[in-house]
């Protein structure tokens, strides 16, 4: 780490906790969102929107608090059956907090996983992070200080990931800091942006409430969210350092149980590059036959939630274009799944089937597979190191040339704990990408996860236990083979513990 990021990073963290001191005396109990990263909490907030308690825009987290009002009503919840009574209580605590909320997390691996999902896991060997501060009011906000390092603690990094500011002006949620992102109907994959990699310092607004549009000209688009940001790449490994990055997500609730959401990710400026913010945001012409100033991807998304008893399912779709065909000409990628929860006797049990596929090896035309585009998911020629943060992918953990076909089974116990095992197939790069790969070009189409195709299956199981103010968990991954590079054995092991004071 550079001295210019610590004196940076301090400054930061001085202004910021001026800003806690001088707000704590308003400090309420609540939070201005749920944070991504916890299957358990997804699964009840996905069973709350298929049972009509919420409203369906549930793919864009973290998700404001505002959303979630609808669950103060008691009276409309006391007629719910047991199972959705005690998804809406999990929810209403986990967006209540004590005046600080100080917490210690730790998590070690011998190896950091190398397909990621929703659920979060360590990025390094050493994972540890402590929240000091936590402020309500006018600004709400949380101040995370964190450390990881490998397993022998030679190469460490702080980190102020977690750490926030959120502000309302209105129905407006104006938010900043450096924020864990998940855009995207997928469980295991999102393939335009992910918890993956670590997150960037960014600044944003969206909207906390996002309900209907009052005049009847746009009343049929049902509750709609919009959220945008703008952040930076500020990671010292790339070649195009201090690259810009900018995000607008639309998505609208037509139909019960319907959102269909549209997203524009782009990266401008950076090193060795003209800087215009405006051609960046109006830049919609992205391709083959145009010079390329930015590198962008967009997605399509459709999912949809309904009920057969108490049985709840949810297709969902996906498709990512590194160009604005959007059908010809559009280096396209895939995701596509099946969601399945019921429950399991009369106790408010809860189990989930998700069967996923994930397809970063991009058809030149949309749904037409008989031509690819070899490694262009993710970058371009003008920013090489693309839509990559410290080494990992924004969107699929497995980076560009990859497929991933998965099924994961969840069980949620009444009294807190949970299982969650997963059987992953996967597909690393292809011959194609690594025959580009091994020319040695540094700003050619790369895999960041290996210069070498890889094929493996996996099986990962993770256990959940809460036990008064602390939660463990425990998750060992089993694999075919051992894969190369350092990116894990036969079989690897990871543990964590969270104690919230």
């Amino acid at each position: 780490m550079t001295a210019s990021s610590c004196v940076t990073r301090r400054h930061f963290a001085r202004w910021w906790l001026t800003a806690a001191l001088l707000l704590l005396s308003n400090a309420a109990r609540a939070t201005p969102w749920l944070e991504a990263g916890d299957n358990g909490l997804r699964s009840d907030v996905e069973l709350l929107a298929s049972h009509g308690l919420i409203n369906a825009l549930v793919t864009s987290w973290p998700l404001p608090a505002g959303q979630f009002s609808a669950l103060d009503d008691t009276q409309r919840l006391a007629n719910e059956p047991l199972f959705i009574q005690q998804a809406a209580a999990r929810v209403r605590a986990a967006l209540q907090r004590s005046d600080l909320d100080p917490q210690l997390n730790v998590r070690g691996t011998s190896h950091p996983a190398v397909v990621r999902s929703f659920q979060t896991t360590a990025r390094a060997d050493v994972d540890v992070w402590g929240q000091a501060l936590a402020i309500a009011g006018p600004v709400d906000g949380q101040l995370r200080v964190g450390l990881r390092a490998d397993g022998d603690l030679h190469h460490s990094d702080v980190v102020l990931d977690g750490s926030y500011l959120t502000t309302h002006f209105g129905n407006a949620l104006v938010y900043g800091g450096w924020i864990d992102e998940w855009n995207g109907p997928g469980w295991i994959s999102s393939l335009i942006l992910s918890n993956n990699a670590r997150p960037f310092p960014k600044v944003g607004i969206k909207r906390d409430d996002p309900h209907a549009f009052e005049t009847r000209w746009l009343h049929w688009l049902g509750p709609w969210q919009a959220d945008f940001f703008v952040g930076l790449l500020d990671d010292k490994e790339r070649l195009d350092d201090n690259t810009a990055f900018g995000n607008l997500r639309l998505s609208i609730n037509p139909l019960h149980g319907l959102e269909i959401a549209v997203q524009r990710s782009v990266e401008f400026c950076g090193h060795g590059h003209q800087c215009n913010p405006v051609n960046a945001a109006f830049h919609l012409y992205n391709d083959d036959r145009r010079q390329n100033s930015t590198n962008e991807e967009a997605t399509i998304e459709l999912q949809y939630r309904g009920r057969i008893g108490a049985l709840s399912f949810s297709p969902y779709f996906q498709m990512m274009n590194e160009d604005t065909g959007p059908f010809t000409h559009a280096y396209t990628s895939y995701l596509s799944g099946l969601s399945l929860v019921g429950t399991r006797g009369a106790n408010g049990d809860l189990w989930r089937v998700v069967f996923e596929f994930a397809d970063s090896v991009a058809t030149i035309n949309a749904f037409d597979f008989s031509e690819s585009f070899h490694g262009i998911a993710y970058g371009n020629a003008g920013y090489p190191d693309g839509f990559r943060y410290h080494d990992r992918t924004l969107g699929f953990s497995l980076d560009s040339d990859s497929k991933l076909v998965t099924m994961q089974l969840m069980f949620q116990h009444h009294d807190g704990w949970r299982l969650t095992l997963a059987v992953h197939r996967a597909m690393v790069s292809t011959p194609q990408l690594a025959q580009i790969q091994a020319a040695g070009d540094p700003r050619a189409l790369h895999n960041v996860v290996s210069a070498v195709p890889l094929r493996f299956s996996e099986i990962d199981t993770r256990v959940s236990l809460p036990w008064g103010p602390l939660r463990g968990y425990l998750a060992m991954r089993v694999r075919n083979q051992a894969l190369p590079n350092h990116l894990g054995g036969h079989v690897d092991g990871e543990a964590g513990l969270s104690w919230q004071f």
